[in-house]
């Protein structure tokens, strides 16, 4: 073997060797992205290699049937490297080139019958030449830099080699130095496909850039950027407004300066840690503007590698301010009462579940009801019923400890729960509630509670048992505590009324003696006559459910203010009804305005319909209107009131009682 052959052969080692590592380049590159061009690619210097590595063989041995394998090497050579080009640019690749390659096959295998070396590989180096030349042209109809032109140059020079490679291994000069220009151009494309990536990268890397700084700087949700040690690099204008401080007094300082409480700082630091050790974290912070205006925010914090490739992390902050105080406000409504702020049932329950297995022994439980509220709200109203329950609960936070958890149990009923109470301790707390209670009595809305209490001594003891006991005494004590409650309450309803109308105290206590005069004078029975003084005191009590403006009213009410006037009777019974000790009062209340012709109200009785006693008082009050003030018409002498009550014998009061009256009064 000769120098030049011995160097011909070199140079195709050489060349062989280039397309291996091509091929192993490429390769660990599409195992890294996973872009198909790069697989095309591979396929591409694989079968290169092949080609060559048959060339070497044929060299050593010289056997013909390798011209067919080196062939076919070279067309699917060939096509890979045409679909490889097309697949970088996104291109179709033209059906005629795969049309071509089957075609080319197929002659391949009716050449290799003749054995003749230039019939076999010469159209397989035509197609592998127009491929090159194709490649070439679309690298530079798609150059936007000279990487791309490189690799077109390249492209065309080893297309034009291969070209005439079939007619140049007939040249001496080109059989000896040919496969080296083969090789440099071969060795010079395959560097520009490696440009070609390089500056595909670059290009992606820049797009990804500048994705990510607008994505961070445009993001609604705060987002900073922080080194190892919690130092900010840098932030958006978001977490700037979430936050209230200045880009300026953010970057380069440490975050626990501004945006982590102190007693987050431990559980921030291991944070840092945990994600630059790859974990990612997600929780709610709750931290404080720059006004210390409370503030909750959605932390998504992740481990980010910036452009500079030093490692960094990326913290997101979305503000939950808003969700979380509806979340928190929901929560708290589901354990409180929203009328008195206090605990309701459910809340209560699920402590004494809690409390039953504890060892705070002994636990105290007190129960309460409010008297006569049923009374009080078809009294005055359920909206006054309300504030005499929100006053109660005021009652009872102020007469226990921060440690006891008072809840309402139900409509007109409270429980108070006090672990490790002692019953010395209950009673002292039973005694504040009664006395601040006692407290409320000459205030327009007083306050009357019945108190029920157990204690749980031994753990053996059911809680909701206690509570059971707590329950019945409250009970018992509201039995025997209602009668003096009730009457305490009809008392005061009494007064708000005199405070509010004309209808003082003094005209009910001339209505009560004028009764007890006149039922002697009727030869009444005892309770009979109890029952007019009674009535004569109580009536009018509707009255406290009409406004001062219209009982107070001089001139004469409209229409709309006359039907509330009309109301007040049937007011009046339902106060009297929610009574046993009035009940029977009840009746006589609601038809006290009945006429004995039928045109009073509100059921429209008469005659004898109207029940005896309200006949009777429904004349006294007449005359002692007449004869004192009144609001709707003169002040009257004993004379004129006479007058007035003949005339309106017969229509309005019942004849006989009324002659009876005059009879009495003169």
């Amino acid at each position: 073997m000769n120098f030049l052959s011995t160097l011909e052969l070199g140079f195709t080692y050489i060349y062989t060797a280039a397309f291996i590592i091509f091929a192993l380049g490429i390769f660990l590159l599409y195992q890294r992205n996973k872009r198909i061009y790069l697989w095309y690619f591979t396929v591409f210097a694989v079968l290169s290699f092949l080609a060559n590595a048959v060339d070497i063989l044929y060299y050593y041995y010289n056997f013909k049937i390798l011209y067919f394998f080196y062939a076919i090497f070279i067309l699917f050579e060939a096509y890979y490297l045409l679909k490889a080009v097309h697949t970088y640019f996104s291109l179709e690749l033209d059906q005629f080139y795969l049309r071509s390659l089957k075609f080319l096959v197929f002659i391949l295998i009716l050449s290799s019958l003749s054995l003749n070396r230039f019939v076999i590989f010469a159209p397989a180096l035509l197609f592998l030449a127009a491929a090159f030349f194709k490649s070439g042209e679309i690298f530079f109809n798609q150059a936007f830099n000279n990487y791309f032109k490189f690799a077109g140059a390249n492209s065309w020079a080893l297309g034009t080699i291969v070209f005439f490679l079939p007619y140049l291994r007939f040249n001496s000069y080109f059989e000896k130095y040919g496969i080296f220009l083969k090789g440099l151009f071969a060795l010079l494309f395959m560097l520009s496909i490696f440009a070609i990536y390089y500056e595909d990268l670059q290009y992606r890397l820049k797009i990804r850039e500048e994705q990510y700084q607008k994505l961070f700087n445009q993001s609604p949700a705060g987002m900073l950027l922080l080194d190892k040690d919690g130092t900010i690099i840098t932030v958006n204008d978001s977490i700037c407004q979430y936050t209230g401080y200045s880009r300026e007094e953010l970057e380069g300082e440490s975050m626990f300066k501004n945006l982590v409480p102190i007693e987050y700082k431990i559980r921030a630091q291991k944070n840092i840690q945990d994600i630059l050790n790859g974990e990612d974290k997600e929780y709610i912070m709750k931290t404080y503007d720059k006004k210390n205006k409370l503030k909750y925010f959605l932390m998504k914090e992740t481990k980010f590698i910036q452009s500079n490739f030093r490692t960094a992390i990326l913290s997101m902050r979305i503000d939950y301010t808003d969700y979380k105080i509806k979340e928190e406000k929901i929560k708290y409504l589901s354990y409180h009462d929203n009328l008195t702020d206090l605990y309701n049932r459910t809340f209560m329950e699920e402590e004494m579940k809690r409390l039953n297995d504890s060892r705070r022994l002994p636990i105290s439980v007190i129960m309460i009801d409010v008297n006569g509220l049923k009374l009080f709200n078809d009294t005055f109203g359920h909206q006054k019923g309300d504030q005499l329950l929100i006053k109660t609960a005021e009652i009872l936070k102020k007469s226990t400890r921060a440690s006891d958890l008072i809840a309402r149990w139900a409509g007109d009923e409270f429980a108070i729960l006090l672990p490790s109470t002692s019953k010395k301790d209950m009673k002292k707390i039973i005694n504040r509630i009664q006395k601040n209670c006692e407290q409320t009595n000459k205030d327009q809305i007083s306050i009357s509670l019945a108190l029920g209490a157990a204690i749980k001594n031994e753990e053996n003891e059911d809680l909701f048992e206690i509570f059971e006991l707590a329950d019945k005494r409250m009970y018992q004590q509201k039995m025997s505590q209602g009668k003096k409650a009730k009457r305490k309450l009809i008392s005061n309803i009494l007064l708000s009324l005199a405070e509010k109308s004309h209808e003082d105290s003094f005209h009910i206590q001339r209505l009560k003696e004028k009764a007890a005069d006149f039922a002697d004078y009727l030869k009444l029975k005892s309770s009979e006559k109890n029952k007019l003084i009674e009535l004569a005191e109580l009536h009018d009590i509707g009255k406290i459910s009409i406004s001062e403006k219209i009982l107070n009213k001089k001139g004469k009410l409209n229409k709309k203010e006359w039907e509330k006037i009309k109301k007040h009777s049937e007011v009046g019974y339902k106060i009297a009804a929610a009574s046993k000790e009035f009940a029977s009062l009840a009746k006589l209340i609601l038809h006290h305005h009945e006429n004995w012709d039928g045109s009073g109200y509100p059921e429209g009785l008469k005659k004898e319909e109207i029940p005896y006693l309200a006949r009777i008082i429904s004349i006294i009050d007449a005359y002692d209107v007449m004869l004192n003030k009144n609001l709707y018409s003169k002040k009257m002498n004993k004379k004129e009131a006479i007058e007035e009550l003949n005339r309106a014998a017969g229509s309005q009061f019942d004849p006989a009682l009324t002659a009876e009256f005059i009879n009495f009064i003169e």
